[in-house]
């Protein structure tokens, strides 16, 4: 499995824009300076945990708030050396002109592009089990992108289409699928599907492939589910239960805690809501690697501002 992840750090410019989620509804002040400084602490733990990390060049012209949360930009639906990235359709109106920016990026690094016709929000609704795949909507994906991406799916890929309700609008806020040094683990929480039905259907799913552990809704509220797993490590916000990160040592990772006060607690995306895992993809392309910005990333933060919206 590949383990490089595309990630666009916040832009200088960055606020709370549409808050369309119930973290950033309040559309808090919030400080790109801070919000900068916690998307290197992850793009390096990911690295440092053998991860590659894709850097994506934030936008402040057009001022792109929501391009961070790179899980929502589509999926890499084939690697190897014809990389095809089909770009997703998103349904908040203010993140609609992320496809045009994300489609000339990926052109020029390499990548054959496709665009999804129907509302789809993209890897942040595939949740991608061993042998078999998961593909949520109802609260941000419409039903009918689930055809859309079971017809690109490999030929004969399982699947498995499940409905959400809110506040969980995406599966990788309820669903996490952790390939685990000691097996894989499916770990969901039982009330943000639609219905009891629903849930039952995908638990049967996915214990074909996994173990099943279900969790709190506090820990689901915390984004225990958008916990980012890279080599034996999983990279966890703060504020998770005890329980939950005992559930996870059991199964051989180590728990690393990541300070997420404003991308998590204010912007309302955890640690799989900004990467987009570029499954298949042997290498990052050169000209995306963020070893090679990295060194200027810490002088573009000290010349961020410390407070902006509110």
């Amino acid at each position: 499995m590949s383990h490089a992840y595309l990630m666009s750090p916040p832009p200088r410019g960055w606020y709370i824009r549409g808050g369309s989620n119930y973290k950033s509804q309040g559309r808090p002040a919030v400080n790109p300076r801070q919000a900068l400084q916690e998307w290197l602490g992850l793009a390096d733990a990911i690295e440092s945990a053998g991860g590659r990390v894709a850097f994506l060049e934030p936008s402040d012209e057009p001022l792109l708030t929501g391009l961070m949360y790179t899980a929502n930009a589509g999926w890499l639906r084939s690697g190897g050396s014809d990389p095809i990235f089909r770009l997703a359709n998103v349904s908040v109106e203010h993140r609609h002109a992320e496809r045009a920016v994300l489609e000339v990026a990926l052109q020029a690094a390499g990548f054959r592009t496709e665009r999804a016709a129907a509302i789809w929000e993209g890897q942040a609704d595939m949740c991608h089990l061993p042998d078999r795949i998961i593909l949520s909507y109802g609260v941000r994906s419409v039903r009918e992108s689930v055809d859309e991406v079971a017809a690109a799916l490999p030929p004969g890929t399982p699947f498995h289409a499940v409905r959400l309700r809110d506040p969980y609008f995406h599966g990788d806020t309820c669903m996490d699928p952790l390939p685990g040094p000691r097996g894989p683990l499916w770990v969901a929480f039982p009330g943000a599907f639609a219905s009891a039905r629903e849930y039952d259907a995908a638990r049967r799913f996915a214990s074909g492939a996994a173990d099943v552990a279900e969790i709190s809704e506090e820990d689901a509220l915390a984004y225990a589910c958008n916990s980012l797993p890279v080599g034996d490590e999983l990279l966890v916000p703060g504020g998770l239960s005890a329980h939950f990160k005992d559930l996870v040592r059991s199964q051989g990772y180590k728990v690393r805690e990541l300070a997420m006060g404003e991308l998590f607690g204010k912007g309302g995306g955890g640690p799989r809501c900004l990467v987009n895992e570029l499954r298949g993809l042997a290498e990052v392309p050169a000209s995306l690697a963020y070893s090679r910005v990295r060194p200027s990333l810490t002088a573009r933060a000290a010349a961020y501002p410390t407070h902006a919206g509110g």
